[in-house]
């Protein structure tokens, strides 16, 4: 008989595992994020570079959350549609908002500045998307996957 403890990490603890992976993947599309905003700075404003990099960063992390994070999920495309809008209302808000306080404290903060400030904020909000992300947008028995079991010489003992 093969014991629970002789199980994959990953199966005795998949919240850790995808807590694991979203936070890989959100700082990548942090740094992508940063990087597009630090790109667009050179030819536009800080609020309207900042509003384009997080409609794109939105979109690419949304989907590699999707294949890594969540294991490729089935997308629930209106579910997905409604977090990646809700998304990037929020940090649009939020992350304008960190940038106007910080422009009003900061006599000509610079992008790297504005950059950072904006990706320090995110950490803030990025529990809160991964929640939804988990439970909502691709929630379901496939999210979690419980140990198989049967009758025959190889079930898992609890």
């Amino acid at each position: 008989m093969v014991s629970a403890s002789a199980a994959p990490f990953s199966a005795r603890h998949p919240l850790v595992v995808q807590a694991l992976r979203y936070l890989i993947v959100g700082g990548l599309g942090t740094g992508v994020n940063a990087l597009i905003y630090l790109v667009l700075r050179t030819w536009i404003d800080a609020v309207p570079a900042n509003l384009v990099a997080l409609v794109l960063s939105t979109i690419a992390s949304t989907e590699a959350n999707r294949r890594f994070t969540f294991g490729g999920a089935a997308v629930r495309h209106w579910r997905s549609y409604v977090q990646s809008g809700g998304t990037v209302l929020f940090y649009a808000f939020y992350s304008s908002t960190v940038l106007l306080i910080l422009a009003a404290l900061v006599d000509n903060p610079g992008p790297t500045l504005e950059a950072s400030c904006v990706a320090t904020a995110s950490l803030l909000g990025g529990t809160a998307r991964f929640l939804v992300m988990r439970y909502w947008v691709f929630g379901g028995e496939e999210t979690v996957p419980e140990p198989v079991r049967s009758d025959g010489p190889r079930a898992l003992q609890t």
